[in-house]
């Protein structure tokens, strides 16, 4: 029987708090198990929530919109009207998805240039979920799969819970280094193998802010096309465009090879858990498929709430509020970084999204760092949380979408303490 113990992953003053609180005890259940749990593994981004939500600490480590920019006062109406015309609000909805939203979806998903008809669109909770729905009809044990290095903890999650093998391909200033993907795609031909799919961040990355540029983007269609694979595009942050109009989606280039994923939590609102897929009708009717399996249908409420709330509201204004924050902050962010890191750190510079990503000298460890600066009151993601081999862990992801302008270049201040000091311990100790 393995020993377990009884309390969430904690970091810094959290492991002193709950010391006295843990408890062990024998899982006499291991036997029982499926082999994906050997697989599983907890996301270092929810593990630090307990962390993140204290109001001492300044928290860079989240991946949240700034929810206070939204009317509130229009929200409580809204969700009143709804409960005003009866009772279906409450009840169990269609697994496909509310369809006046799917019908908005299809208009919404046009101004990409990516035509769709309603029943293209599941309604999914969060992109999240769809991940999960891809890992879950795609993906047999020991199936391969590529993937950018750094990608979203998520995703790789959701992936490794379904035993997938992945490869994960370098990026550089122009995204995801395409003829390493052509390189390794003929290479496993020649053993065989043909990845399930290649998932892809191409717009303001998570966890690296960094976007695929067009011609890459148009390199990718052309590769999975004639090595017969899939693109899963997950595009949570295209509409985040600080400095340009975003690139075309891949969707745009190649509608029938490409499925996308999108989500309403980096653009409203997390909690409301309202995110959609398009793909081909094949693969959305084993999408609808698998959905049934997990949970039946998406909230009928929180459908509609999202449904309504775009039914008044701008959607260009919309955004274009939220980026005037995010502008600043990641201004902010930047500035900090430049004044307060030490020689040898470096960052990269988002041209939208939530994410700046860190990458300090190779010695040092930001997995074992952490702590020292929870105590400093600050927190971070650690870089192994986006490698699914472990890797990066000399790189961090920081957040500015969230705090406010203050708070972050304070944050960065006392992190950047943080890292000088384990530099000098680096160095007095001529390791």
């Amino acid at each position: 029987m393995m020993l377990y113990i009884n309390a969430p992953q904690t970091t810094g003053e959290q492991v002193k708090d709950q010391q006295s609180s843990q408890e062990l005890f024998f899982d006499k259940w291991q036997h029982l198990y499926s082999d994906r749990t050997e697989s599983m593994r907890s996301s270092e981004v929810r593990d630090l929530l307990a962390v993140t939500e204290r109001p001492d600490i300044i928290a860079l480590a989240g991946g949240a919109p700034y929810t206070k920019a939204l009317n509130l006062d229009k929200m409580s109406r809204i969700l009143g009207e709804i409960m005003k015309d009866g009772p279906a609000p409450l009840n169990y909805g269609s697994s496909e998805g509310y369809e006046p939203l799917r019908v908005w979806l299809t208009k919404f998903m046009a101004d990409e240039d990516v035509a769709c008809t309603p029943d293209d669109i599941v309604i999914t909770d969060g992109s999240q979920q769809g991940l999960e729905l891809v890992g879950k009809i795609f993906v047999n044990p020991g199936d391969t799969i590529i993937a950018e290095a750094p990608s979203y903890v998520g995703a790789l999650n959701a992936f490794l819970s379904y035993q997938a093998n992945i490869i994960q391909i370098e990026c550089d200033d122009n995204g995801l280094k395409i003829d390493k993907v052509a390189e390794e795609l003929e290479q496993l031909k020649k053993r065989g193998i043909t990845p399930r799919f290649i998932y892809v961040i191409p717009s303001f990355q998570n966890p690296s802010g960094g976007t695929m540029s067009l011609a890459r983007r148009k390199k990718l269609v052309k590769l999975a096309r004639a090595y017969n694979t899939l693109i899963v595009e997950d595009n949570a942050y295209r509409r985040l465009s600080f400095e340009e109009e975003p690139l075309a989606s891949i969707k745009t280039l190649d509608p029938d090879n490409v499925v996308y994923l999108g989500t309403f939590s980096k653009i409203l609102s997390p909690g409301l858990r309202v995110g959609w897929v398009v793909a081909p009708r094949p693969i959305r009717e084993k999408l609808i498929f698998a959905k049934q399996a997990a949970d039946l249908c998406s909230s009928s409420l929180t459908q509609r709430v999202v449904t309504a709330y775009f039914a008044e509201t701008d959607m260009k204004t919309h955004l274009k509020k939220l980026i005037g924050i995010y502008i600043k902050r990641r201004d902010k962010m930047l500035n900090a970084c430049e004044e307060y890191f030490p020689r040898g750190v470096k960052w990269t510079k988002p041209k939208g999204g939530f994410f700046v990503w860190v990458t300090l000298p190779e010695y040092l460890d930001t997995t074992n760092m952490l702590a020292k600066a929870v105590e400093q009151k600050v927190a971070y993601v650690p870089g192994k949380a986006f490698f699914a081999d472990g890797t990066g862990r000399n790189c961090m992801r920081l957040n500015y979408s969230f705090m406010k302008e203050s708070d972050i270049r304070e944050g960065v201040r006392r992190l950047a303490e943080v890292v000088e000091q384990e530099m000098e311990l680096y160095r007095s100790l001529k390791l």
